[in-house]
């Protein structure tokens, strides 16, 4: 029997779910004191929209100012001067990443990657035995 419409999406969902999303990877530009730079995933990276939402973020800061980041326009998490933020237990369909201290943000010297991890083995049994 052939497969419909309904089976072949059923069967590439799965796929992207069991095999999850390359890196998706920027560095932002200048960000001057008090301003902030807002990036919606599926604009910035348009081969992003069939991984969407990513859940995995991990964010450099190289600078030596302190950041606010907001998730999906919600305050999330301060970013201190020199550190490496990563979080993996929330949806990401947008970021805003705030300068909050009184001197700029040279360019380059903050750098986001975002991806979608690979389902484990038995999540992915339990999803095709549960949807197949």
């Amino acid at each position: 029997m052939p497969l419909t419409t309904v089976d072949l999406r059923k069967q590439r969902a799965l796929t992207v779910l069991r095999d999850g999303s390359p890196n998706f990877y920027m560095t932002l530009g200048a960000i001057a004191a008090g301003a902030s730079q807002y990036v919606l995933v599926e604009a910035q990276f348009p081969k992003a929209r069939k991984y969407q939402p990513m859940m995995s973020i991990t964010i450099t800061n190289n600078s030596g100012e302190n950041l606010d980041l907001f998730v999906n326009a919600q305050p999330y998490a301060s970013l201190p001067a020199g550190v490496i933020w990563a979080d993996s237990d929330s949806p990401v369909w947008s970021f805003k990443i705030e300068n909050n201290d009184s001197t700029n943000v040279a360019a380059g010297e903050i750098s986001v990657n975002l991806s979608s991890p690979p389902m484990s083995q038995s999540e992915y049994t339990r999803y095709r035995t549960l949807y197949s």
